[in-house]
């Protein structure tokens, strides 16, 4: 799912027989050395209206509803500073451990991983090993398939999931069965990919952004059409309904120094050596993102 950064050694960026899609996902990866150009990546923090209406971009309060693709829909600042720490904290701390899924039972079990973890007082305690958490149906990743075994998805998630559904009316039965939780570091990005193993393909997925900024791409349901590149900010919310639930999207870019709330309101007494604090979480949302996504893996069973 990650890849990692490689040096390029500054020589040009070779765009010859892509498809746009990964020619898209190459312009705004980070190559060390080398300037990206960001004048195509729609930031919703600096369109005025002409600029919205050119783009096919509609705005109704903090709601941005897209043209293409159909069904892409971004609500800026869906959740307040508090509410990202809070969620943050849990993510770094609780969904991390049995009997929620990470990427880490894909190593050996006696391997050491004490050598991953940050233990600074000054910043924050996480294992840097952990990519991703799965909560809820458990993904199957070789086999791309929702098995039966499940966990119960936290009530936290479950309400905001809730909490993003009715404020956009989207869907009158919308459970959020499986979550998975991506953490990314400044240089990670994921590629271009479908969300097409679940049964339910209709319902829409909610993806949550905390921490540093990324660049997230979505396109067609084919690589060969040209994808839009849309900046995600902490605590915005981003939607894919209708036609976008079918469409390659990815993230090949985060931003790094791109996490300053005004000033950090989490003072430094609050330091806990076993826990991730609201300090902690601080410091580590300003060097890392985490994403959250929910979606629905069946159909839901509406009553006659």
């Amino acid at each position: 799912m990650y890849q990692k950064i490689k040096k390029n050694k500054q020589k040009p960026i070779q765009y010859q027989n892509l498809n746009p899609f990964k020619e898209t996902e190459k312009k705004y990866k980070f190559y060390a050395g080398l300037q990206t150009d960001f004048s195509e990546l729609i930031d919703l923090n600096n369109l005025n209206e002409q600029q919205m209406e050119q783009q096919g971009i509609h705005k109704n309060g903090s709601v941005y509803r897209f043209d293409y693709p159909q069904g892409v829909i971004l609500v800026k600042g869906f959740l307040n500073l508090d509410d990202q720490i809070r969620i943050s904290k849990l993510c770094m701390n609780d969904y991390i451990n049995q009997p929620y899924r990470t990427n880490l039972f894909i190593y050996k079990e006696d391997e050491n991983f004490d050598k991953f973890i940050v233990h600074d007082d000054q910043k924050y305690h996480f294992n840097n090993k952990i990519r991703w958490a799965n909560v809820g149906y458990q993904y199957d990743w070789n086999n791309r398939h929702y098995p039966q075994e499940k966990t119960q998805v936290p009530d936290p998630i479950q309400e905001i999931s809730q909490r993003a559904n009715n404020f956009l009316q989207l869907q009158n039965h919308y459970q959020s069965e499986s979550v998975i939780i991506n953490f990314y570091q400044s240089h990670d990005y994921m590629t271009g990919h479908l969300d097409d193993a679940e049964l339910d393909q209709d319902s829409p997925i909610y993806s949550f952004s905390f921490g540093l900024s990324s660049v997230f791409v979505i396109g067609g349901p084919t690589k060969d059409e040209k994808p839009i590149a849309i900046k995600l900010d902490s605590g915005d919310l981003l939607v894919m309904s209708g036609h976008a639930r079918r469409c390659y999207h990815g993230v090949p870019r985060i931003l790094a120094n791109s996490f300053h709330p005004i000033q950090n309101p989490f003072p430094q007494s609050q330091l806990d050596a076993n826990l991730n604090t609201d300090f902690h979480v601080f410091n580590y949302l300003s060097e890392h993102r985490i994403n959250i996504n929910t979606r629905q893996v069946y159909k839901p069973q509406v009553e006659q």
